[in-house]
């Protein structure tokens, strides 16, 4: 829980001084195949366009987040790491030529993982779990399609990806896990 208010927190100042700045700290989002803004690939999180962008994700982000957590702050720490890199580079390399910016390549890794985790491990709890994301979040489909200019539909695509192969590895390795258990 801590390292999901240490995200938000920051999120939250960064977001306070961006707005003090008139935007400004906006050129430091990712900027596709720019080798001047790799500064990007670290900050574009945490930077969001408006009030409106950042509590949005911030909500999506905390719930998901916590979601995840239920299976130990490593493998949310994990899973994190996983979506912002495999979103970030995925963006970087493939994305429109204009700033990406917000929390949603992770955001979408998070929702990602927690469906493909419960598809492949099948516990009745990572089930209820997938239940509960496609009753709040199912909707987030539609984040796929690029619909609106202003929209980083690459960094939904790309983190997805990567909350796919997340929970992939992790539900393959925790039935490993929980076969030499049992034998």
């Amino acid at each position: 829980m801590k390292l999901i208010g240490i995200i938000s927190l920051l999120c939250i100042v960064v977001h306070i001084t961006n707005t003090f700045l008139g935007g400004a700290l906006n050129d430091y989002g990712l900027l596709p195949r720019h080798v001047t803004h790799l500064t990007g690939l670290v900050a574009y999180p945490f930077l969001h366009g408006s009030w409106g962008h950042l509590i949005s994700n911030l909500i999506s982000f905390a719930l998901l987040a916590v979601l995840v957590s239920r299976s130990g702050l490593a493998r949310l720490l994990v899973v994190i790491m996983i979506s912002w890199v495999v979103s970030g580079i995925g963006v970087w390399l493939f994305g429109r030529l204009s700033f990406h910016i917000g929390l949603s390549g992770i955001i979408y890794g998070l929702w990602a993982y927690l469906l493909i985790y419960a598809l492949m491990y099948r516990s009745l709890k990572s089930i209820a779990i997938a239940v509960i994301v496609m009753f709040l979040y199912g909707s987030m489909v539609w984040g796929f399609l690029p619909v609106h200019h202003w929209v980083s539909f690459e960094s939904h695509l790309f983190g997805a990806f990567a909350g796919v192969v997340a929970g992939y590895l992790f539900a393959k390795r925790d039935k490993m896990r929980e076969k030499e258990v049992f034998q």
